[in-house]
């Protein structure tokens, strides 16, 4: 082996070697932070790509059309047709006529899915809300009364309950078909007087309510005690509500998350209570969550898979046919099946693996099928450091950091599938809804995933396993740089990796 004499490193090239490291090992990164404007300058003429950080439009025309019910034994409502002469001698028979639900979590993804359904079933459909200003403006609550409350205010949760039992916060909807029925009366010369906020006895309250981050502090809050707020107001006699719906979630069979054992702790709660009855909902996993990397793969990055992309299965629900089976759940009809009990449910899928999930996708886009792999101990490395961080410096911030660490390990290496077929409910196929959003963009409750990071460091791996050994050869050899500089431009900076590369070739590593 032919050995090199040792010679000292001039200080610019060793600033030329450390900048060109720097540049190498951090260019992915930097891109996949890069702000859209900068993909938007080199992108094909034509290409969308909007800036909004949960939602994309990829269509030529967004289509804003309420989702297909494929489950339609309901007819939707059409308000501006009650006033319609010919249909004032009709009964409306739709099951929610006459009757009050209550919606909390109501501007949520399934709480957004519930109002629909209840509003087209024909209940006085009462929505609680944060803010209505904001709610008013969604098209989803349509035909439903908007009330502020602070669900996590047990008081003000009581003294709301108990104005919408007395009938003070009557919908559009209720009132105009109370009126009509004041109408009717007099036509047919009976003269009844009826008041628009007559009462109607409170059938159905579905909770809906979740913590959006799943740390401890907004578990017990939301999960827990706001649930607990609605169902010990409806529990009082001067409210009276017959059935309590709660979307609990599937992940709560194995609770080793704040945030399952939070819900556990309320559905606790709920099956010690007699005074209502309950159906407890909890679904595998919604469209939404499987959608995130959309935006990540049109853009041209690969799918990211963890594991070998089999780790996990799962089959989810669309959030419509899930409002469905949650409303007919508090039915007569289905007090055998459903009251008291606890009721897993997943779409009508067969058990989809998560690279299953990514072919479907690019399949939808009409695009070629590529994905990159993350090895599942990934996660176990980060908890550690971050359990170490949190017993050396103890503080709330860092439990937060660790729960939510701890939330990704367990949906990527956690099935989501229902087993048994009368599990299973509704029409809408996971492959419907990836064509429904390469059509027409995704949907705004989509969390938009952080993947396209991961999958551009990943495939920039090459170019950092060049730039490792290139470093050391340089720093070692200094006149390779020489050799370079000098056959390429008196600029430093001109230098090309292959050319570094070709010479470490013939120079350093030859015996």
């Amino acid at each position: 082996m032919v050995l090199h004499p040792q010679r000292q490193s001039h200080p610019a090239q060793v600033a030329v070697v450390l900048l060109s490291q720097v540049v190498l090992l951090c260019a992915p990164i930097a891109l996949a932070f890069a702000p859209t404007s900068l993909f938007q300058l080199v992108a094909p003429a034509g290409t969308s790509l909007n800036a909004q950080p949960y939602f994309a439009d990829f269509a030529a025309t967004k289509v804003n059309a309420e989702p297909k019910r494929i489950i339609d034994s309901i007819p939707p409502i059409h308000i501006n047709n009650i006033n319609n002469n010919n249909s004032n001698e009709d009964e409306d028979d739709r099951v929610g006529v006459g009757k009050t639900a209550v919606i909390a979590g109501s501007t949520g993804y399934i709480g957004r899915a519930c109002v629909r359904e209840c509003v087209a079933r024909g209940y006085n459909t009462i929505a609680l809300v944060r803010d209505v200003g904001r709610a008013s403006s969604d098209g989803a609550l349509d035909g439903a009364s908007l009330v502020e409350c602070d669900v996590t205010d047990g008081m003000e949760v009581q003294q709301i309950l108990e104005e919408i039992a007395l009938g003070s916060h009557n919908s559009l909807e209720q009132q105009r078909q109370q009126q009509q029925q004041q109408q009717q009366q007099q036509a047919r010369g009976k003269g009844v007087e009826m008041s628009a906020t007559r009462s109607l006895p409170l059938d159905m309250i579905v909770s809906c309510l979740a913590s959006p981050s799943g740390i401890e502090s907004e578990v017990y809050a939301v999960d827990y005690r706001a649930s607990l707020n609605l169902l010990n107001a409806a529990r009082e006699s001067s409210v009276a509500a017959r059935h309590y719906v709660l979307l609990s979630a599937f992940c709560c069979r194995n609770p080793i998350l704040k945030l399952q054992q939070a819900k556990l702790q309320f559905e606790d709660e709920l099956t010690a209570q007699n005074d209502m009855t309950y159906s407890i909902v909890r679904p595998t996993a919604f469209f939404k969550s499987v959608s995130g990397q959309l935006e990540s793969i049109l853009e041209g990055n690969s799918y990211v898979l963890f594991g070998d992309g089999a780790v996990t299965q799962c089959n989810p629900i669309a959030e419509e046919e899930l409002a469905m089976y949650m409303c007919d759940s508090a039915l007569e009809e289905y007090r055998d099946e459903r009251w008291g009990k606890i009721l897993n449910v997943g779409g009508p899928d067969a058990p989809l693996s998560n690279k299953m999930l990514g072919e479907m996708m690019f399949k939808a886009i009409n695009k070629p099928s590529k994905f990159v792999y993350v090895p599942t101990q990934v996660f176990d490395i980060s908890i550690s450091m971050i359990e170490c961080i949190a017993k050396t410096w103890p503080s709330q911030k860092w439990e937060d950091v660790l729960e939510t660490s701890k939330i990704g390990k367990y949906y990527a290496v956690e099935d989501m599938l229902t087993i048994e077929e009368e599990e299973k409910f509704g029409k809408i196929t996971m492959m419907d809804h990836f064509e429904k959003i390469a059509n027409e963009g995704q949907d705004p409750f989509t969390p938009v995933r952080a993947t396209a990071v991961i999958s551009k460091t990943l495939e920039a791996l090459p170019a950092v396993s060049i730039s490792v050994p290139l470093g050391w050869g340089l720093l070692s050899n200094t006149n390779l740089l020489e050799n370079v500089m000098t056959t390429t431009s008196s600029n430093p900076l001109a230098a090309t990796v292959p050319m570094l590369v070709s010479s470490l070739t013939d120079n350093n590593f030859i015996s």
